[in-house]
Order: C-alpha cells, then sequence, then structure tokens
C-alpha cells in the first residue's frame, strides 16, 4: 500500500533543495556567462536551463499534491519518488560531473596558450567550486527522493502525517 504525503518533513526538506538548486544553478550559470561560456564549452548554460525544467516540473507537481485531499492521494506515489525523477536526478549527477572535467580539460588548454586573463582564471576558479555544489546538491536530491520512495513504498507506517490530519482511511476489499 503507498502513502503520498506532500506535507510530509521530507517533501518539505525536498522542495527545500529543488529551490536551492534553482538559485544555485542560476548562480553557476551566470558566472559561467561571464566568459561566455568558453570553459565549459557552452554545457553550464544549457545544463542550466535542463535542470531549471527539471527542478520546476517537480516542484509543480508537488505543489498540486498539496491542493488535493488525502482521499485522492491514496494509494499514489509522490512526483519526487518516482523512478523517473530518481533516475534524472542522477543522470544530472553524472553531467555536471561530466561538466566539471570539461572545464578543467578547456582551462589548461586555453592557459597553455596564454589567451586566458586573470579574471577568466578566477571566474573558471569560480565555476568548478559552484558546479561541485551542485553536483553534491543534486545528489542529495536524489537520496532524498530515494528515501522517500523506499519510507512511501516499503513502509508507509514511516510516513510524516503530522500536519497532514491523519493518515487516509484504508479501504479494504471483500
Amino acid at each position: 500500500m503507498m502513502q503520498n504525503n506532500p506535507h510530509s518533513k521530507l517533501q518539505r526538506q525536498i522542495d527545500q533543495f529543488l529551490w536551492t538548486s534553482v538559485i544555485f544553478t542560476s548562480a553557476v550559470a551566470a558566472v559561467s556567462l561571464m566568459n561566455m561560456g568558453r570553459l565549459s564549452l557552452f554545457i553550464v548554460p544549457c545544463l542550466f536551463m535542463i535542470t531549471l525544467a527539471h527542478n520546476f516540473t517537480f516542484l509543480a507537481l508537488a505543489s498540486r499534491d498539496r491542493r488535493k485531499s488525502s482521499d485522492k492521494l491514496a494509494g499514489t506515489l509522490a512526483p519526487t519518488a518516482s523512478k523517473l525523477n530518481i533516475i534524472f536526478c542522477w543522470v544530472l549527477v553524472g553531467f555536471w560531473a561530466l561538466t566539471v572535467l570539461i572545464i578543467m580539460i578547456t582551462s589548461v588548454l586555453i592557459m597553455g596558450n596564454g589567451t586566458m586573463e586573470g579574471w577568466e582564471k578566477l571566474a573558471g576558479y569560480f565555476e568548478v567550486a559552484m558546479v561541485v555544489g551542485e553536483i553534491v546538491l543534486m545528489g542529495i536530491i536524489a537520496k532524498k527522493c530515494m528515501t522517500q520512495r523506499k519510507h512511501t513504498i516499503i513502509g508507509p507506517e514511516h510516513v510524516d502525517w503530522q500536519q497532514y490530519g491523519g493518515p487516509p482511511p484504508v479501504r479494504e476489499i471483500v
């Protein structure tokens, strides 16, 4: 039996991490665009848009669930606990990790030519650090979503119903 509680502590944490990722990826894209995306071969701005689309989609779906009654949510799975979301979060982690590697390789190649200015080096250092931060953040989101899925599917007694007015009624099939 599955239980979906959009008001649980875990769902609120996931929502907060998704909003943090929105802000963080925006900052990463801004830093990347300081050097016109040159160090990341314009991958950071592309990943920024993909990550934003992911985050806003699941924030909207979670918001939709908060407006539903507990009867309509009975037997459903939270959108953030879906396999698709979890897999996509890990795919984003992989792409962001690949981006760190690309930034480092590109920086070494550009520095070898002597065409990189001092401010570009500094922007590159900030960009790498912020991309690593986004990797960690997306990894945390993926782990929290996996925890939510595990608790919802395997042990619905672990669902936090504290602020939701109690669990939905159990329907027995006779």
